[in-house]
């Protein structure tokens, strides 16, 4: 099992495009002041598919600044709904531990501590499960990645995805209270003990943070990391 590292930097659901500053910026500080580690929790990107090479080349900054960030943190990639099959992107699995969706949550231990970690599309349903099982898995990967080397396909998979507004999720304290307790419900399913959960996906608009729930903010829509310490997450808004 890993182990958190006090310091440790997350960021969720930057939904970053080409010509967005925000992502870039943080990535600037963080290798001025580079964390022990550095999570990146899934659609870090708005529209990211590793066999597509595509859809990362216009992204080349970014992986840059991640293969220079990479040399002072340890990076950990846990892929997202709208970023996957990133093993197939060789320049960023040289650089960061990825893991897809098949393999979260995943466990780190602090202290006598456990949080499991994850983007958080998970429990959903299995409707969404079929969908994003379908979409993400290797044979259809390949076949993306088949099509694109004909004829670049970013540009007609970008075009509608970036037209979606990204917006927050706002939930009355009786509605989040349900919606904790049963996203703890799922992730502790035949687990013993009481793991600390910390995910993303979501957008919880002011989303208030405990020792078992800790839902990440949406840099798209804050501007806001989360930094781990002792007594948990503490969030915080980038310069």
């Amino acid at each position: 099992m890993e182990t958190l590292a006090e310091g440790a930097i997350f960021v969720a659901d930057a939904h970053h495009q080409e010509g967005s500053p925000h992502l870039p910026c943080l990535l600037d500080g963080l290798i001025a002041n580079p964390p022990p580690q550095f999570f990146l929790m899934g659609d870090i990107f708005q529209i990211l598919m590793g066999s597509v090479r595509s859809s990362y080349e216009p992204h080349a900054l970014i992986l840059e600044q991640l293969r220079v960030l990479s040399q002072k943190s340890t990076l950990f990639y846990l892929e997202g709904n709208h970023d996957m099959g990133l093993r197939y992107w060789q320049g960023l699995a040289q650089h960061a531990q990825i893991y897809p969706r098949n393999c979260q949550p995943l466990a780190f231990s602090y202290q006598d501590k456990t949080y499991l970690l994850a983007h958080g599309d998970l429990f959903l349903g299995w409707g969404y499960e079929l969908y994003i099982r379908l979409l993400s898995n290797r044979l259809s990967c390949k076949i993306l990645g088949f099509l694109d080397r004909i004829r670049q396909l970013y540009p007609y998979i970008a075009r509608p995805i970036k037209k979606k507004k990204i917006r927050e999720w706002h939930l009355s304290p009786a509605d989040w209270i349900c919606f904790k307790q049963e996203r703890l419900k799922h992730y502790h399913k035949g687990v013993c003990g009481k793991e600390g959960v910390i995910e993303g996906h979501f957008h919880i608009q002011n989303a208030p943070q405990d020792s078992l729930y800790c839902p990440l903010p949406a840099f798209y829509c804050t501007k806001q990391i989360a930094t781990f310490t002792p007594k948990g997450l503490v969030i915080s808004t980038i310069p």
